[in-house]
């Protein structure tokens, strides 16, 4: 959550927050294929809450690998939207400041000039506030919802009151294990095209899928070759540095203070900070 919460992302997760922000709005399948820990599931809640927030997307269904890893997901998205000294509340205080004033009891009804918010928080989705401005005019981000789900959870037919689901985020769903069963890529590929691509109904869906490539034949790799879905890769290094090897450079001094840290088991605090001020 450091990326959605505390620090600015770096320069390749601009390029990756800038494609994915084309995917949310384009009504077309995307595939953005990252490296194992490279913060794609904190890429898709930053983009979750700037499509609802602003109304790019009035209700977004966020679907895992599993349903614990959906619940994360939605803990890390309350969590910017409840807690008042986050970048997020700061930015969008009209979104955040009726939950905040319900501090997590949402049993009375709330009401803002006489009109009921008909926010709402539970296990699996969060409805923001229903707001008007002085003019009359409804908020962007007024009643839009954001529902979670893990594959295997029954996603078909999802609504809320007559809104269905207008954008569709694939947070990284295969496993090894699916990976290589040959069985299993077939049924993920069949969840998507069968019930995924169907959850707006009549209306086009704009669809992001995170993932990782881990064999030949895998999902990503069906994905790639489909022509009705555009790939965009993030490699996991671009190109290493020529001093990389060097003893009288910056990554020199790095290792050292890396393995130090390594060998008293101190954690790695110092050589993050030393990377952090040379970055560039």
């Amino acid at each position: 959550m450091g990326l959605l919460l505390d620090d600015a992302p770096p320069p390749k997760g601009k390029r990756v927050l800038e494609q994915m922000h084309a995917a949310v709005t384009s009504h077309s399948n995307y595939l953005i294929c990252m490296p194992r820990g490279s913060g794609k599931s904190s890429y898709v809640e930053c983009v979750t809450l700037h499509a609802l927030a602003t109304g790019v997307q009035k209700f977004v269904v966020i679907i895992s690998n599993n349903a614990r890893a959906a619940t994360g997901l939605l803990s890390d998205l309350w969590r910017a939207i409840s807690e008042p000294d986050t970048p997020f509340a700061q930015d969008y205080p009209a979104v955040c400041f009726p939950f905040q004033v319900c501090k997590g009891s949402f049993r009375r009804r709330q009401l803002y000039k006489g009109q009921s918010t008909e926010i709402q928080k539970t296990a699996n989705n969060i409805v923001l506030a229903r707001l008007k401005d002085d003019a009359g005019n409804e908020l962007p981000s007024s009643g839009s919802v954001v529902t979670v789900r893990g594959i295997s959870g029954g996603i078909r037919g999802m609504k809320h009151g007559k809104m269905r689901p207008t954008c569709v985020l694939l947070d990284d769903l295969q496993t090894t294990e699916t990976a290589e069963n040959p069985e299993q890529v077939e049924k993920l590929m069949s969840l998507i095209r069968k019930d995924v691509m169907n959850l707006g109904g009549k209306e086009r869906l704009s669809i992001l899928q995170t993932a990782t490539p881990i064999q030949p034949d895998d999902l990503v790799e069906k994905l790639k070759n489909d022509i009705n879905w555009k790939t965009t890769i993030f490699k996991a290094v671009d190109t290493f540095p020529k001093d990389l090897k060097s003893k009288d450079s910056l990554w020199a001094q790095y290792f050292k203070l890396f393995d130090a840290e390594s060998i008293t088991g101190q954690g790695h605090a110092e050589s993050l900070e030393f990377y952090r001020k040379r970055r560039a």
